[in-house]
């Protein structure tokens, strides 16, 4: 490793690599990382005294006298690469792909896994909802889409045990930055949109940009495994102009217009999902997708060239879409025979919540209302819901989301200051236990309405001030449902 000095024993046999003091175990290698809220530094004798076998500082760290030490520049950058050398470097052993943006990652990264399952290619996908290997999958309850370094390197090397020839990776701007991805030897960058999202950790849009463009740079610069590198853009996104002018092999765009290399043909959308010609790079193939929504046809698209690009047949990529059902919580329809529509969706930003809302008004014959809330952690966009709701929806209920330590009271009332112009009890409630909200939303559902449950989504937790509590968003919706079809009778 560049600028790596060993200290004391450098014969040290090591059994794992551990970032986090409290998990260490003899004959691991404590690598000490800064971080936000403290220093691994700090906790050097710890981990010594819980049986590492040596330690990763940084150059000026105090070591304890008698215990192994690498000295590296930068220990965050070096967690990945020391993490991927004890595994074997498992990353150069599978070809793997990157799914950044703002929205639809989650979807498109199983999609892309999806598709390669269905063509007979043994495929893995680590996202925010779950891990897969091989088809069998693990919910991911670590609260991070793309968990730590020496995790991935883990999660890699367990896909290459089981046989997986390709791995996808739904990659964060937060994971770019903080480098955990470094040793992932991507062989395609893959970008849904660039949204205003997470301006509280990045400064400017162009900052936020550049960090999600920091995947191009990864792939360009990895390990060659004899396929292209390929970076697969969307051209109708603001950030194609400057995405497509970083270096790599082969670039290829997605669009609803000719100019992009992927494009639909024929485009026809339902409320149950859409089927069009999608013409690519290498020729045409017709996908019937069972998923709603344009923006599914762009997360489609995406997949498809992450797939194509990863080595899948054309006509294989056409069948695999088709059988692709959907993920959880990303605008997942709860049908127990009621006489208006139910969706879940994951949308916990201002412009998620407007952009699943746009697609649902349509098909919405009716009224079409949203149970929503917003977290402790985006108090920047809290007014910014609120207008999404009021633009987009007949009528909103405002309630809880993960409000941890702060009142959901004071989080609902930034909330409803966006909401100019719409009269409370007219237009909207505010019921701040989030059980209480669905079950109200589904009480004045009417035939033909449709009620959007946004912020969950697939969340199995729901995160207060003591802690987290049990949640599912589904189960209280189908709850809902079946009380109100029960007093109907």
């Amino acid at each position: 490793m560049s600028g790596a000095i060993v200290e004391g024993d450098g014969g040290a046999e090591i059994s794992g690599v551990q970032p986090d003091s409290r998990r260490v175990k003899p004959g691991d290698l404590f690598v000490a990382v800064p971080g936000i809220r403290a220093d691994g530094h700090a906790f050097i004798a710890d981990a010594v005294a819980a049986g590492a076998a040596a330690v990763a500082v940084q150059p000026d760290a105090q070591v304890p006298d008698g215990v192994a030490a690498v000295r590296v520049p930068s220990t965050r950058s070096a967690l990945g690469e020391l993490a991927a050398e004890f595994y074997g470097r498992p990353a150069r052993r599978l070809r793997v792909a990157g799914i950044t943006g703002t929205d639809g990652k989650t979807t498109t990264t199983h999609m892309a896994e999806h598709v390669l399952q269905a063509g007979g290619i043994v495929a893995g996908a680590m996202s925010t909802i779950a891990y897969s290997v091989a088809g069998r999958e693990s919910d991911n309850t670590s609260g991070q889409t793309t968990i730590e370094a020496d995790q991935i390197q883990a999660w890699l090397k367990q896909m290459v045990d089981a046989g997986v020839r390709c791995a996808v990776i739904e990659t964060t701007s937060h994971a770019l930055v903080q480098e955990r991805v470094n040793a992932c030897d991507f062989d395609v960058a893959a970008f849904t949109n660039v949204g205003h999202d997470h301006l509280d950790y990045h400064a400017t849009w162009e900052e936020y940009l550049e960090a999600k463009a920091r995947l191009i740079d990864l792939a360009a610069k990895a390990a060659d495994k004899g396929i292209e590198k390929t970076a697969v853009l969307n051209r109708d996104d603001p950030s194609y102009e400057r995405l497509s002018h970083r270096a790599i092999s082969r670039r290829w765009s997605y669009g609803l217009t000719t100019a992009a290399d992927l494009h639909p043909l024929e485009l026809g959308i339902t409320d149950t999902g859409s089927h069009f010609r999608l013409k690519t790079p290498l020729g045409e193939t017709y996908v019937t997708l069972a998923v709603p929504a344009r923006f599914n046809v762009y997360n489609a698209m995406c997949a498809a060239g992450v797939c194509l690009a990863l080595g899948v047949p054309l006509e294989d990529v056409g069948k695999g879409l088709a059988s692709f059902e959907g993920v959880r919580g990303r605008l997942e329809r709860v049908d127990l025979g009621q006489d208006f529509r139910v969706f879940i969706d994951f949308a916990h930003s201002a412009g998620a919540l407007a952009s699943a809302l746009v697609e649902l008004r349509p098909f919405t014959q009716g009224r079409l209302i949203v149970v929503f809330g917003s977290t402790a952690r985006s108090d920047h966009d809290r007014p910014g819901m609120g207008r999404s709701a009021a633009q987009f929806s007949d009528f909103f209920i405002i309630t809880t989301d993960d409000p941890l330590d702060e009142d959901p009271v004071e989080i609902a009332r930034d909330v409803q200051s966006g909401a100019e112009g719409k009269a409370p009890g007219l237009d909207y409630e505010i019921v701040i236990d989030r059980r209480a909200a669905i079950r109200r939303a589904i009480e004045l559902a009417r035939p033909r309405d449709t009620v959007l449950l946004a912020g969950k989504g697939h969340e199995r937790s729901m995160r207060v001030a003591g802690g987290s509590e049990p949640w599912d968003e589904r189960a209280e919706a189908e709850a809902a449902i079946r009380e109100r079809l029960a007093a109907a009778r």
